[in-house]
């Protein structure tokens, strides 16, 4: 049986394992990490593994009238397409997706928001009818790879779900641990993931439950403990 490539979603709290499990992918590997600690897991934990890590440096930004999303999304979306279009890459990593949508979203704003200073108009949030320009970026990262024949693994971290009841002023925690990022990430991907660590005796275990998928229906629910990609397409895939 020939594997197809898979769209992956991994969302979990910090430290759940979520890098590790993405690393144990199919090679050639490209990693665009927003976040630390990818050098670390690939240099301990994958030292002989064709593993390359595009570390992406956010600015610090200490004033809302910088304009800093616009050239760092342009640099990143222009080596993602090139990397998954040029066939060299089987696995293509993007972590964690939570902190690059959040860039995206300001790169938007960034370019809604002087296009209306051009017009001498002030701008201060996205509209709601703007989010369109989110999602049709965000509809081609998952894309790309799909029609490329490339895996696509992206990390999410997991948040509270805030709602706002009838009659409320304000929203209200839940309690309830989301993925933060694209809301339409789990339609995107054929395989959705959430991760978590726990200690079992004396050694750490890391937990991954398969939360939806378009493959074999019988492993949603499903937990696994230190899984890794091999045994995600064996039970994925029925093998």
């Amino acid at each position: 049986m020939v594997t197809p490539n898979i769209i992956v979603s991994i969302a979990g709290l910090p430290k759940s394992g979520k890098t590790h499990l993405s690393f144990s992918f199919e090679p050639p590997i490209k990693v665009f990490s927003f976040d630390t600690g990818a050098d670390w897991i690939r240099e301990k934990r994958f030292p002989d593994k064709d593993i390359t890590i595009k570390n992406i440096q956010l600015p610090v930004v200490d004033d809302e009238r910088m304009i800093w999303a616009d050239p760092v999304w342009s640099e990143f979306y222009t080596e993602y397409k090139e990397d998954v279009l040029s066939g060299t890459y089987k696995t293509v990593t993007i972590d964690t997706g939570t902190t690059m949508e959040q860039m995206l979203r300001q790169a938007i704003f960034e370019w809604l928001k002087q296009l209306a200073e051009s017009n001498d108009k002030n701008k201060q949030k996205l509209a709601v009818q703007e989010y369109s320009f989110r999602n049709l970026r965000m509809k081609a990262i998952y894309d790309l790879p799909k029609d490329a024949g490339v895996n696509l693994v992206v990390t999410h971290y997991l948040g509270e779900r805030w709602v706002r009841r009838a009659g409320a002023d304000r929203a209200e925690p839940t309690g309830e641990l989301v993925l933060q990022g694209w809301n339409q990430t789990e339609g995107f991907a054929d395989v959705n993931l959430r991760m978590e660590s726990k200690m079992k005796g004396n050694t750490v275990v890391k937990y991954t439950t398969v939360e939806s998928t378009r493959f074999d229906q019988t492993c949603v629910g499903q937990t696994y403990e230190n899984t890794d990609y091999d045994e995600l397409i064996a039970v994925l895939m029925g093998d």
